[in-house]
Parts: structure tokens; sequence; C-alpha cells
């Protein structure tokens, strides 16, 4: 549908229904973006979106003409919890609406954040793991395997019903080595997939897509192992919104620090990655912190990252560490 030239007029014309529906007729700016269309003036700003592959919040907060004062109306399609949650971590006065029919509803609130807890099994399973070089994470109650940022290993049920660890960078790598090292004790075999990524994943590596993946959480990695790096005593990587984990995604990364009187919040990103923000404000509703701090290489600093966080519910200070990776032109 979107490659419709009609598209984007096509969404406007439903917005603007959508914007009498609501009550708020009057005199807009028309914008349009990829999957959907805004409307805005001096007092307001109302938002459609078809689609949450783009963040509609992070469109919003994009926008230069966003002030605190300002009312917003963010409307979606579908149920989207994570997006509920996002505009509660913000000091913006946000109305979240669903579509029905013609017609728009109150969106649900978003479900009190209840940390799945993974089963003994798998628990047992990952003690296997322990003593090689990589972080083992529990999120969304079960386990996955990390070295320098990138996924190599994660805790899943076989036919049988029996939990089994798939080992590999990626679903279809995890999958191809499952059935094809099948008997190989599960150690050897990461040992070898660490080596691998060892050569890669490093400052003096050559060009690779080891080392082009999953750059955010290979940046909070180093802070991770060595907190000092950013002023901390101790740093702990935290469960990500994303329910669903996409090791060839690079997305934004949150880890935390908890100390005797204070908790700081620490969201990594690479790239001008414009769901930083509002990643962000989801994990200030779940965890709280007292600071938080942004994580981003220099040059990914841009002004528009700036002007999105500006309206977090805790003021963010903007950090960053020498990057890992190689620094070559053909691999920028």
């Amino acid at each position: 549908m979107r490659d419709n030239p009609q598209f984007p007029s096509l969404v406007l014309t439903k917005l603007r229904s959508f914007a009498s529906a609501l009550g708020k007729e009057d005199v807009y700016a028309e914008h349009g973006f990829p999957s959907g269309a805004l409307l805005c003036n001096a007092s307001r700003m109302i938002a459609y979106s078809i689609a949450s592959e783009i963040s509609l919040l992070a469109v919003v907060l994009a926008q230069k003409e966003i002030l605190p004062e300002m009312e917003i109306h963010l409307i979606v399609d579908e149920e989207d919890p994570m997006l509920a949650m996002q505009i509660r971590g913000l000091n913006l006065d946000i109305h979240l609406w669903l579509t029905d029919g013609k017609s728009l509803v109150e969106h649900p609130q978003a479900p009190s954040y209840l940390k799945e807890k993974a089963p003994e099994e798998v628990r047992q399973l990952a003690q296997k793991l322990e003593k090689l070089e990589c972080y083992i994470l529990e999120e969304y109650g079960t386990y996955r395997a990390e070295f320098r940022g990138i996924e190599i290993a994660r805790f899943s049920k076989d036919e049988s019903n029996n939990y089994q660890i798939n080992i590999g960078v990626g679903d279809y790598d995890q999958n191809a080595n499952s059935i094809l090292f099948q008997y190989e004790e599960p150690e050897t075999h990461l040992k070898e997939v660490i080596s691998t990524i060892k050569k890669f994943r490093n400052k003096e590596s050559s060009p690779h897509p080891l080392n082009r993946l999953g750059r955010a959480r290979w940046l909070m990695s180093e802070a991770v192992s060595n907190p000092a790096l950013i002023d901390l005593q101790e740093l702990m990587f935290v469960e990500s919104l994303l329910p669903e984990y996409e090791a060839l995604k690079n997305s934004p990364c949150t880890a935390i620090s908890r100390g005797e009187d204070s908790t700081t919040l620490v969201l990594s990103a690479t790239g001008v990655d414009l769901t930083l923000v509002p990643h962000a404000a989801g994990q200030i509703i779940r965890h709280s912190p007292d600071e938080l701090l942004l994580l981003i290489p220099e040059q990914d600093q841009h002004p528009v990252i700036l002007r999105q966080a500006r309206h977090l519910l805790v003021s963010p200070t903007f950090i960053s560490i020498t990057a890992p990776w190689p620094e070559y032109s053909q691999n920028q």
C-alpha cells in the first residue's frame, strides 16, 4: 500500500478525519513520513502511523515544533504496550488512541512490568557456560550468551520439548549449527565461535560483518566490562524493551548501576538512532533511575537526538568512550 503514489494523501485524509473525531478540527501544517502523517500548529500535534516498524514517538519527538505545553495525540491501528509505557517517561501531555473503524478509543494502559523468570532446567543449562568468556543474560524467560555485544548462543526448546543450547550468530547460524554440531559439546563449540569473533571484533581487525553488527551492544559491553570508563563502580545489563531479541539489528542497549544512595541508568546507541530516547523513556518507567546517561559516540550525538532528549522525565547526560571497533573510512 505504501508503494501507492496516493498513499501520502490517503493517510493525510484519514488523519484529518481522526482529528475531527477527536473534536480537534483546526488549521494545521501537514507533514508526511514513510508510514504515516502528522498535523501541527502552535498548541497541538496529532500524529498517525499505520505501522509499528517506524517509531511514531520517535518521529514526533524529532519535530522542532514540540514544546512542553503542547497537546499531543498519537494514533495507532494496533495495540502497542511498549509505546503506552514510553509516553509515560516523558514530560509531555501525550494522549494515545487506538483506531476503531472511523472512530477512536483510548489505548489501554501499559501493563505493569514483571520480569519473567527462566525455568530451573534452563538455569542449570546456562551454568555450563558461566566459566567461558561471555555474558549470560536472562531475558523474557530464557537465557542468551553474548561476547563483545553480539549474541553467540540462545537457550530454547527442541522438538522433544527439552531445552538445548543453540550456538551461533543470529537465528540462521544457530539453527544450522544445531544440526551440524548436535553431538559436539556446547562448551567446545562456543569456544570456537568466540575465537572466530575475537579475530574480527577488535580495534585492529580488517573489514568484516562481525565488526559492523550490534555496535550499540558492543559499546555497552565495553562499559559493563570496565565501568570505570564511565565513572561507575559496577554496571549490569538489563532486559530490553523489545520482547524479541534480533541479533542482526542495532537497537539501543540498556544497563544499570545500583549504588547505596542512587540508581544510574545507562543507554547506548550508535548512528543517529532516533529510537534511543523512546527506549530511554520506557526504561525510566521500568527502573525509576536517579540519573540517566546516554552513551553515544561523539560523532553520533546529532542535534535531533539532543532535541528529543530534553523531554525525558530524567534529564540525561551525554557521554562517550573510545569506540572498540576499527576506524577506517570503508567501515563507517
